[in-house]
């Protein structure tokens, strides 16, 4: 904004030069991009940022001068004696879109001649970089520059029905502005209407059949105040900017608006032009209460990194025109209506340095207590299952946490996916609700490119919506962290001596796995169980070699097993391909935190028995082994399945398992009786716990 100093000091009589001027109000916050010279004398190039709309004005930047310097302020005080209200005798004012229109005022002036401006007025303007028109145009800008509130003049007598009604556009409605252009209009853009038609684009231009011309003789004076969304939406549409809509999208003040138009009459009265109608149409739906925000003075010193005492503070809110009460610590600053910047109590704080002068801050090393750096809980234990599983063999990979729809991915997969507004592409369309997916794409890549034998981990979050909730629903999914794997091939590299190479992974090596990583954790629950009414849930899986992964009796925490050979054609690997998922918040639960101890072997023998016992076919090996735990044998100390057998002699609905059991004492050689003993307690268990019978 070009500010004129000549103009600018009758408003704030400071006596320094321009340059000083200048240096001060730079490190005041608003900063002189350049000096420049006019006929009225210097002229400060002033960069306004757009959250301080309120210093578009010389007004505004006499307000910041004068606080700057501690002078008195010379605000302009209208004195336009028009007393009475023979304005609605001519015209009348309607707003039906208070949303977009929180102010109108108007003013009219009868039987006036246009024609030139004071020459005083057009320097004053030229300098500030307007061009003179005409008196009634001229006015208009003078007061926009000075106050900060664009001003309209209609043509009173080319308003049909005199009036003036402030609505939205309606459909496929044009009008023709001041430049010549015939513009479409758009249902959300407001317009300032007469009786039939739009005469101006509201806070952007008016109308050519409304224009002030050299044949006018009653004109109709707008100050409005318009929402700046709207404003801002209109010039956008239209591809029309100006002056007043400038100050408007940066949020003009509504108070100023009564001010603004009395001060356009009163020039008009100072050129002579004296038929100023008593009265004024105000209407104001969109009044607010005063606001007001608490500062406390400590915490301005603390965040200006200097001395700050209420002495300092009040009289920086003062000099800036705030009114403001204490108590204590704490001051009650009320907030002027032109400052809409001023939010927070921090916004309060800066202007207190700035008055103060940022200069006043005094150069010293920063002073601060240093915390020791640690990872989070939830980190630390992430880093022990990824040691855990790099120590047995497996790769961590890395992949995106944005991913597309995929073939793995069941109906239900699809719906209670969290999908992405706005996606760049199909392929990170939405939040993955599994790892899976992503582990499989990584085997495929590395199918096509030689690698067969893989074993591979990956520990990420996963996002699923609630059951019922919608698409695009605001209800925040559920986030929660995931530890997938996958296992195809052979875990050692291939020998020399291909009669040596180990056997591909199957669901023993997998299940191996998550028994291992449970044991290094200390979880001793845990439990695999066939997928039974899962198995729809799951059709990824291969039904006979997958098992749901529970801890304790009832809380499923995921599930290992085997891809389904519908699907495993699409990977491109030659071998099965073994997968496991589990949720890390119920392992995170039952994680003991005990330290791992050293225990010796024992060096007294061992012994080993073998117990066959006959279930039904839909005992598992799990129910199995809990009731030889459930026996309370202390001297058994290992329980391996060796062996399965069905068919005859045995009845039909029956089989044999061959459980190996091996006892050992710490101390000393067991006996036979110890030996017979514990194997009585296991039959017992066995017999009681799984309905088991024995060979006589």
């Amino acid at each position: 904004m070009r500010v004129p100093l000549e103009w600018l000091k009758t408003l704030v009589a400071v006596e320094a030069s321009a340059e000083e001027v200048a240096t001060r109000v730079t490190m005041g916050g608003l900063e002189v991009e350049g000096i420049e010279d006019s006929p009225t004398g210097p002229v400060l190039d002033v960069y306004i940022t757009p959250n301080r709309g309120d210093c578009l004005s010389m007004l505004g930047v006499a307000r910041e001068v004068a606080a700057l310097y501690d002078l008195p302020l010379n605000i302009p005080v209208p004195t336009v004696s028009t007393p009475g209200g023979e304005i609605l005798k001519f015209t009348s004012v309607e707003i039906q879109a208070p949303d977009l229109c929180p102010r109108y005022s108007a003013r009219l002036v009868r039987n006036i001649k246009v024609g030139p401006s004071p020459s005083w007025m057009q320097q004053r303007l030229e300098a500030a970089g307007q061009r003179a028109i005409n008196n009634v145009v001229d006015v208009t800008n003078y007061v926009m520059l000075e106050l900060g509130q664009p001003l309209h003049a209609f043509d009173h007598d080319k308003l049909a029905g005199g009036r003036i009604v402030v609505r939205r556009a309606r459909p496929d409605e044009t009008i023709r502005t001041l430049d010549g252009e015939d513009r479409k209009l758009h249902p959300e853009v407001l317009v300032i209407a007469d009786a039939e038609n739009p005469v101006a684009v509201a806070g952007l231009m008016g109308g050519a059949d409304a224009e002030v011309s050299s044949t006018t003789t009653h004109i109709l004076l707008e100050s409005a105040n318009f929402n700046p969304l709207s404003i801002r939406r209109g010039s956008r549409t239209l591809n029309l900017r100006t002056e007043a809509s400038y100050r408007y999208e940066r949020v003009v003040d509504p108070e100023i608006a009564h001010r603004a138009v009395d001060r356009a009459c009163e020039l008009l009265q100072l050129m002579g032009q004296a038929g100023v109608v008593p009265g004024v149409i105000d209407i104001y739906p969109g009044k607010t209460s005063s606001r007001s925000i608490d500062v406390r003075v400590s915490r301005a010193g603390e965040l200006l990194g200097m001395e700050i005492d209420f002495a300092i503070a009040s009289d920086c809110l003062r000099r800036l025109g705030f009114k403001y009460t204490n108590d204590s610590d704490l001051v009650h600053v009320e907030i002027p209506s032109f400052r809409t910047d001023i939010i927070l109590e921090e916004d309060l704080v800066e202007e207190i340095g700035r008055i103060h002068g940022y200069e006043n801050i005094p150069e010293r090393l920063p002073l601060g207590v240093t915390t020791r750096g640690g990872d989070s809980t939830d980190g630390r234990f992430i880093t022990e299952l990824k040691n855990i599983l790099a120590g047995s063999g497996l790769q961590e990979v890395v992949t995106h946490s944005l991913t597309g729809p995929s073939l793995y991915d069941t109906p239900n997969d699809i719906k209670m996916r969290v999908p992405v507004r706005n996606a760049l592409s199909s392929e990170i369309s939405g939040l993955r609700r599994s790892l899976l997916p992503s582990l499989l794409n990584a085997a495929s890549h590395n199918a096509a490119h030689g690698q067969q034998a893989l074993a591979i981990f990956e520990i990420g979050h996963v996002w699923q919506r609630e059951e019922n909730s919608a698409p695009m629903s605001d209800i925040d999914p559920q986030e929660f962290t995931a530890i997938g794997g996958l296992l195809c091939g052979s875990l050692v590299s291939t020998a020399w001596d291909k009669s040596s190479r180990s056997p591909a992974a199957d669901f023993s090596t997998a299940r191996g796995l998550i028994e291992k990583l449970m044991h290094s954790l200390h979880i001793s629950n845990c439990r695999f169980e066939p997928l039974g009414k899962l198995t729809e849930e799951m059709p990824h899986m291969h039904p006979g070699r997958s098992a749901v992964i529970k801890l304790g009796e009832g809380t499923i925490i995921g599930v290992v097993g085997e891809l389904h050979p519908s699907l495993a054609d699409r990977v491109g690997l030659k071998a099965r391909i073994m997968l496991f998922e589990m949720d890390m918040r119920d392992i995170q639960k039952s994680a003991s935190k005990q330290v791992s101890r050293f225990i010796p072997i024992s060096k007294f023998p061992s012994v080993m028995r073998d117990v066959a016992p006959r279930v039904t076919l839909n005992i598992p090996y799990e129910d199995l082994k809990s009731a030889v735990l459930s026996a309370h044998v202390e001297l058994l100390e290992d329980i391996k399945l060796t062996d399965i057998f069905q068919g005859s002699p045995l009845p039909e609905g029956m089989k044999s398992c061959t459980l190996s059991l091996t006892f050992r004492s710490s101390d000393r050689t067991l006996t036979e009786s110890e030996i017979t003993e514990g194997m009585n307690k296991i039959r017992t268990a066995l017999t009681e716990c799984c309905s088991a019978v024995f060979a006589s």
